[in-house]
């Protein structure tokens, strides 16, 4: 109890008296700087803490700073940087949002001024106490809500930082593990540095768990927010994808879902699922992530497309957006994410087109599945994908952006892929009039037929224009730029001459219903606008197509009357013009019942008209505001659906991107000559000469295409063969210096012991000097001994004598 004692001291004052709240404060912070003793300290931010709700401007004002200067020097005391935080946080939440002048704003940038703070609040999570944690990630969260560019900054200082805080989603503490997971989804935004930092600490891994441990699709807000959080380090970054990819996270998808298996019976058909709103979230968010991994154009989306298709993704989706009870924001989600997983891709389209599904389910007037209705025929899901883009079930409420994704899948399911449109073409016969289904109340249509259904009855549209809206794209996707689809349709007629009825060909069928549609004064502009668009893609390039249309002489003054009519849309007027351009352009057919010459006669004194008319188009909001892939936003929906009104969707992106790839050369187009143009194209070469060219053709291709893989195989053998050489190469270099490298210390040896010898022989040299010497040395000496011993010998002899 010493440093509460010491805290009431500080606030009494001298002798007992109260003092003010200033120089309680000014009293606080000098023990901050002053103090030795840890007690003192300890007091003194405990007496800080209390304040600070209070007195917030005071506190930060004169203790700020020696609060962090403590928060340094005490960093390793729980309790004191337990307190730190706490008050460091109040000063720095903002009490006015949208004030850009609140002291929260001012503290932040304060304390976010010197990276090494937040490095400090990042080492302080090495604490395994709850509190101190807590209040750590508390104050970071605060931080990166006020300035997260600034924080983000620091954090990239920390070297440890990124892995402490990943490491805090393993803590058994939910509280903890929750607060962290908040904090990354913050630091993640928009930092592409950060996000790698985070993928490469095992977070989709300890993501994964985390979801599981929480009941899949079917857990609570943590799933949303693991969810939410893969959706950031996912997003725009190629090298994440990739390493999600490579360990093996994209086969934890299905499992998301509810997919165990690869039966029918080991998956949740989604028929009689609950779909409270927080699975709601949860499944949108699965469905936005295949999403995200298939992103059209995207660098990895090919590779992702593949094993997502292989670790069957693909069923699960296609359940919840066909034939599922789930609500209208989760189908929509599924239909898109069905499209990105199949669009360019010809295998997953060649799947799609295999999948066969249950017909939708049977709904009661109070928007209940009946489950007392019998069950309908399964049929393609091509063919549910058409139904519901159309609205042809009676029984099943689909909501206008889920129409829209179908139409866009069935676009996605044939986009770049000629063969998949001419199987969908071969399908434009309307079912006989003896048909066997007929006693069926859902009679089986095929996909195509389906599409007629509506195209050639425009009165079904009269309450929904969106029926013949939604299909007509996708007729005009299925015979986009390719010709022999386009011959298919040009050969479908109406009548038959053993009834006694005139034979009417597809397209003047098409005409005669927009001209019925436009006569009709509550018309919605939609239906004109459908067909418009459908003529144009069809005859573009496509001169015995414009030859077939203008064997209807009425065509040209409908058109005529069409563009300059004030009455019309003005989108309807551009496209009216956009067509008679077309027609002029590309009626280079030998056949052709009306000429190029006779056309301009007709089309000149319009043509200011028609170029106004074009321009109008251009620039209208149509053009400019068309949404991508079909989308209709949830703004939108939600207008329409509480208003009866009809979303904004006019024309789809796909032609708005083919006008304005065309109109400059149909503008032109209008204004040339007859004379100015090409000769015409021979488009009367006989069937069976283009059909056994086509086979020659396609002959040569195959004999093309399997030179080429037995080239491709000789080149990847020759690169294996290459690759092992540079291998074997780089072995005998690496071998080489080796052993340069033993020789040039061989040859170093040897010149040490060369110098060796050369001293020692020096030394012996010298020796032998030495010894010569002395040798002589000792001659002298024996010489000298043999001259004293005579010398002696004859003093001796001498002496005897005398």
């Amino acid at each position: 109890m010493d440093f509460l004692t010491r805290g009431y001291t500080a606030l009494r004052g001298e002798k007992g008296q109260p003092q003010s709240v200033d120089d309680t404060v000014e009293k606080l912070a000098d023990c901050l700087e002053t103090a030795t003793l840890l007690e003192d300290r300890r007091a003194a931010v405990l007496s800080l803490k209390g304040l600070v709700r209070d007195y917030p401007a005071i506190v930060g004002s004169k203790c700020f700073a020696p609060l962090i200067k403590t928060l340094h020097n005490d960093f390793r005391d729980g309790d004191i940087v337990k307190s730190i935080l706490e008050t460091i946080n109040i000063l720095c939440t903002v009490q006015y949002q949208g004030s850009h002048d609140d002291q929260g704003y001012h503290y932040t940038d304060m304390f976010i001024k010197d990276a090494t703070n937040v490095s400090i609040v990042l080492d302080v999570l090495e604490e395994f106490d709850f509190y101190v944690r807590y209040t750590a990630l508390k104050l970071l969260a605060t931080l990166s809500a006020n300035r997260n560019a600034g924080v983000q900054q620091c954090v990239l200082t920390s070297p440890m930082g990124i892995a402490r805080l990943v490491d805090l989603l393993s803590d058994k503490r939910d509280i903890i593990r929750n607060e962290s997971l908040l904090l990354l989804i913050t630091l993640t935004q928009n930092n592409t540095e950060i996000q790698k930092l985070v993928a490469f600490q095992a977070t989709f891994e300890k993501l994964l768990a985390v979801i599981e441990d929480e009941e899949g699709i079917s857990g609570g807000i943590i799933v949303q927010d693991s969810l939410t959080l893969m959706h950031h380090l996912l997003r725009y970054n190629v090298s994440n994808q990739v390493y999600f990819r490579e360990t093996s996270c994209i086969q934890a998808i299905p499992g998301l879902l509810g997919y165990v298996g690869d039966s029918e019976a080991d998956h949740v058909p989604f028929s009689y699922e609950d779909w409270p709103p927080q699975k709601v979230a949860n499944t949108v968010l699965v469905l936005e992530l295949c999403r995200i991994l298939s992103e059209p154009d995207g660098v990895n989306t090919a590779v992702n497309q593949k094993i997502m298709a292989q670790c069957n993704t693909l069923l699960p989706i296609v359940q919840l957006g066909i034939c599922s009870n789930a609500p209208s924001i989760v189908r929509t989600e599924a239909l898109y994410a069905i499209a990105f997983l199949v669009r360019g891709n010809n295998a997953n389209q060649d799947l799609l087109a295999q999948t066969v599904v249950a017909s939708p389910l049977k709904l009661t007037p109070e928007g209940e599945v009946d489950s007392s209705a019998p069950p309908g025929l399964p049929r393609p899901a091509m063919v549910s994908l058409i139904a519901t883009a159309v609205d042809s079930d009676p029984s099943v409420q689909y909501s206008y952006a889920s129409r829209a994704a179908a139409a866009y899948t069935v676009i996605a399911a044939i986009e770049d892929h000629p063969e998949a449109q001419m199987v969908l073409a071969s399908t434009l016969k309307t079912p006989p009039e003896d048909n066997a289904n007929a006693q069926y109340e859902d009679k089986p249509f095929s996909a195509g037929s389906l599409l007629l259904d509506y195209i050639q009855n425009w009165e079904l549209s009269s309450s929904d224009p969106y029926k013949v809206w939604f299909a007509s794209v996708i007729l005009s996707h299925v015979i986009r730029e390719n010709d022999a689809a386009k011959r298919i349709a040009g050969d479908i007629v109406f009548g038959e001459e053993a009834n006694g009825e005139e034979p009417v060909p597809l397209l003047h069928h098409i005409m005669a219903q927009m001209l019925m549609a436009i006569r009709n004064a509550s018309t919605n502009a939609r239906i004109p606008i459908a067909y418009l668009c459908l003529m144009c893609t069809w005859l573009y390039n496509s001169p015995s197509s414009v030859s077939l249309f203008l064997s209807e002489s009425t065509h040209i003054q409908f058109l005529i009357q069409e563009a300059q009519s004030s009455a019309n849309d003005p989108i309807v007027q551009g496209l009216a013009a956009f067509l008679l351009g077309i027609s002029y352009e590309f009626n280079d057919d030998p056949q052709t019942p009306l000429s190029r010459e006779k056309m301009q006669t007709i089309l000149s004194s319009r043509i200011d008209l028609f170029t106004s008319a074009l321009a109008r188009l251009r620039d209208s909001p149509a053009i400019k505001n068309a949404p991508q892939y079909l989308q209709i936003s949830a703004e939108d929906e939600s207008i329409s659906a509480n208003t009866s009104s009809l979303p904004l969707l006019l024309l789809d992106s796909t032609f708005v991107d083919f006008f304005k790839d065309a109109y400059e050369p149909v503008q032109r187009s209008l204004k040339k000559k007859p004379s100015s143009f090409g000769p015409q194209r021979d488009t009367a070469t006989p069937v069976g000469e283009t059909s056994s060219t086509i086979n020659k053709q396609a002959d040569e291709i195959k004999q093309l295409t399997t030179e080429k893989t037995q080239h491709l195989e000789k080149i990847n053998s020759l690169e294996s063969k290459v690759a092992e050489l540079e291998k074997a190469l780089e072995a005998m270099r690496l071998e080489n210096d080796n052993l340069r490298g033993q020789v040039s210390g061989l040859e170093k040896s040897r010149g040490e012991l060369e110098q060796s010898l050369a001293s020692i022989k020096e030394e012996q040299e010298d020796l032998l000097v030495c010894m010569g010497e002395q040798t002589m040395e000792m001659k002298k000496y024996k010489t000298r001994l043999r001259q004293l011993d005579q010398q002696v010998t004859d003093s001796e002899e001498e002496e005897e004598e005398a």
